[in-house]
């Protein structure tokens, strides 16, 4: 029994990660209330999954809001900027699908492409930000160049993040399941998910993602 609560131990390990994920889970939805502010609440939440998904046991409330306020106005910029670029594909997306008759549906693809592309960017340079010292500049530069490197993965976060917007609009009731999921420990979950793969990508960039034991041990 002594054994089970050893702190090296493979089930004391779950069992922390589980709490860490839950705690971050509440601070990435604490973060977000202000709606402008979800850009570096993303951005402190991979600071800490990728931690987890290391194997680290981090103090979660500290380096959290500790990234949060570090990279606030960096975050928040980009989040601006990627929901006016969004905005605005997605606009002309409807208007081509409600303005045009149906040869020119076509029209709307490139749009498509686009929103990819943001999305793609996106989800390499929030994390970039929380691990990495990068001007804006850098920033776009090493988010895209990554998306399109490790395209693979893109595809796989893509496809992920659509199925859970799927889920979220099929019908209410598939609406309360998922937004229970995600407001328990679900965003974590889905966090920790992408933080694996983003791990072996950054440490590839120079990132040093080291669980606390081998550091010390």
């Amino acid at each position: 029994m002594s054994s089970f609560f050893d702190k090296r131990s493979i089930p004391m390990k779950i069992l922390t990660a589980a709490c860490n994920l839950m705690l971050v889970n509440f601070c990435f939805i604490i973060g977000c209330i202000p709606i402008f502010t979800i850009g570096a609440s993303i951005t402190s939440l991979y600071r800490i999954t990728i931690k987890v998904a290391a194997g680290e046991n981090p103090s979660v409330f500290r380096e959290f809001f500790g990234c949060y306020k570090d990279n606030f106005i960096k975050s928040t910029g980009f989040f601006i900027v990627y929901c006016l670029l969004a905005a605005f594909f997605g606009f002309e997306i409807y208007m081509v699908r409600t303005a045009l008759p149906a040869q020119y549906q076509w029209s709307m693809y490139p749009a498509f492409f686009f929103l990819f592309a943001i999305f793609s960017s996106a989800s390499y340079a929030f994390p970039l930000i929380g691990w990495f010292d990068e001007t804006v500049k850098q920033i776009i530069k090493n988010s895209l160049l990554l998306a399109l490197t490790n395209l693979p993965t893109t595809i796989f976060f893509a496809a992920v993040s659509f199925g859970v917007g799927f889920a979220w609009c099929v019908n209410p009731t598939s609406q309360i399941i998922t937004f229970s999921i995600l407001i328990f420990m679900g965003i974590g979950i889905i966090a920790l998910l992408f933080s694996v793969f983003l791990k072996r990508i950054f440490e590839k960039h120079g990132a040093v993602i080291t669980p606390e034991e081998e550091i010390t041990g």
